[in-house]
């Protein structure tokens, strides 16, 4: 390479790199919410928020699970494959199981998790929100 073109390349190769940095900054960022309210019917709450993801390779799952009685022990809730394309969707889940819960505090984690596409599905962890909701009876 001549001398004079030296300078030329190295710029053009300085841009070239901070283009994906300016990309990558423009991606939808994951999010996950919890509704702070949680209707209770018959014992069983129904759970609710809103999550964004962008597109994974892999299968990824939203999963919830509660505790009240003791902090110490949660008891699922349930899972469900999530739509990542970046835009902003709605969750629901609803305990289904024989255990029952009461109307006050409980605290709520929801997480979303992708599951690797290739070899092993591994899983790979996009967000993680945690807060204390309050189950509501339903009248």
């Amino acid at each position: 390479m001549r001398p004079t073109l030296l300078p030329a390349a190295l710029a053009a190769a300085l841009l070239l790199s901070a283009a994906p940095a300016a990309t990558a900054r423009t991606a939808p960022a994951d999010d996950l919410t919890i509704d702070a309210t949680a209707p209770l019917a018959a014992g069983h709450p129904t759970l609710t928020g809103t999550y964004r993801c962008a597109p994974a390779s892999g299968t990824t799952f939203l999963a919830a699970s509660l505790s009240q009685a003791d902090p110490h022990v949660r008891h699922g809730i349930g899972s469900t494959a999530a739509v990542c394309d970046g835009a902003l969707h709605r969750w629901t889940r609803t305990d289904t199981g024989t255990r029952t819960y009461a109307a006050g505090a409980a605290r709520v984690q929801v997480s979303l998790v992708e599951l690797s596409a290739t070899g092993l599905p591994l899983p790979r962890v996009h967000r993680i929100e945690e807060r204390t909701v309050t189950l509501v009876a339903a009248r």
